[in-house]
């Protein structure tokens, strides 16, 4: 069995492993904010590296992304939904 060594501290075990480069570019892509984490860490140097102000303004970054990404999303499928709700009732309304 292999195991990966944090790259932070090279003492524990690496929990939190790095996506594939394919599946990072996609997601950088899609959220349009660049990955803030670090290639195969452990818990305890990623909780460490989460109180480090730049890495914190890499995530703040990134969540910000994510939730205006998450956000548009949900606007344009209730737009959607609510447009087919509408074409539904002026059907009804036609044949009453």
């Amino acid at each position: 069995m292999l195991v990966m060594l944090c790259t932070h501290c090279q003492q524990r075990e690496a929990t939190v492993k790095a996506p594939t480069p394919d599946v990072r570019a996609k997601m950088e892509a899609f959220l349009g904010a660049p990955w803030p984490f670090p290639e195969d860490v452990c818990k305890e140097c990623l909780e460490e590296l989460s109180k480090v102000p730049e890495f914190k303004a890499k995530m703040d970054a990134l969540a910000k992304a994510a939730g205006a990404k998450v956000r548009a999303t949900i606007e344009k499928d209730l737009r959607e939904s609510t447009l087919k709700v509408l074409d539904f009732a002026d059907r009804i309304a036609g044949k009453l």
